[in-house]
């Protein structure tokens, strides 16, 4: 059985709120209000994904984050890979 921990199953919520809102910008604190996490957690896992390539960070006024790829495209293991490191089996 595999266990995830809870900032993977939160950065799951945050990427399927990200997917379901594609076609725009989301800031940390839209994320966090839409989801009912909190702002420096989502931050916390927005970074980590931008830096995994799976979301795309904007800077500036208008900024925020999206995607970078189509949802389907998205694996679980991306996501695990992404925020507790490579899985060994």
């Amino acid at each position: 059985m595999l266990r995830i921990s809870k900032l993977t199953d939160y950065g799951t919520v945050v990427l399927a709120h990200l997917a379901a809102n594609k076609r725009s910008v989301r800031s940390a604190s839209d994320v966090a209000n839409a989801t009912g996490i909190a702002v420096p957690t989502v931050s916390k896992l927005l970074k980590l994904l931008a830096r995994a390539d799976l979301v795309i960070s904007t800077r500036g006024a208008n900024g925020g984050y999206q995607l970078a790829r189509e949802a389907h495209k998205v694996s679980a293991a991306d996501i695990i890979d992404a925020l507790d490191g490579p899985v060994s089996i």
